[in-house]
């Protein structure tokens, strides 16, 4: 089986791999947030677009770590009104991520 990527070595290089997988041909309003957390173990997304359904919470699906990710992976998906209401703090992220930490990594 052929590799297309290499696997990331460091936690920068899997939070680019994990944007670019989830972002490249995603929707096209789509906003990705990063929130790293300081043992850089986990890889920690906020995804926002249109195209997500409103739940009203800001709900992580986390993943362990596999051969080609040696690194957790933590996203979650947002409404661009309940991003709003995240930066209003009226609807809280998940514990843990810091919303002044956060970086707008894509686009």
């Amino acid at each position: 089986m052929e590799t297309v990527d290499a696997i990331p070595e460091s936690y920068e290089e899997a939070e680019r791999l994990l944007v670019r997988w989830h972002a490249e041909g995603g929707p096209t309003d789509l906003v990705v947030y990063s929130f790293p957390d300081v043992p850089h173990e986990t890889v920690r997304l906020v995804e926002v677009s249109n195209e997500f359904a409103a739940t009203g919470a800001i709900r992580p699906m986390t993943f362990g770590r596999s051969a080609e990710m040696p690194f957790r992976s933590s996203t979650a998906l947002a409404t661009p009104e309940e991003w709003e209401q995240v930066e209003a703090g009226r609807l809280s992220l998940p514990p843990g991520w810091d919303l002044a930490a956060r970086r707008r990594v894509w686009p």
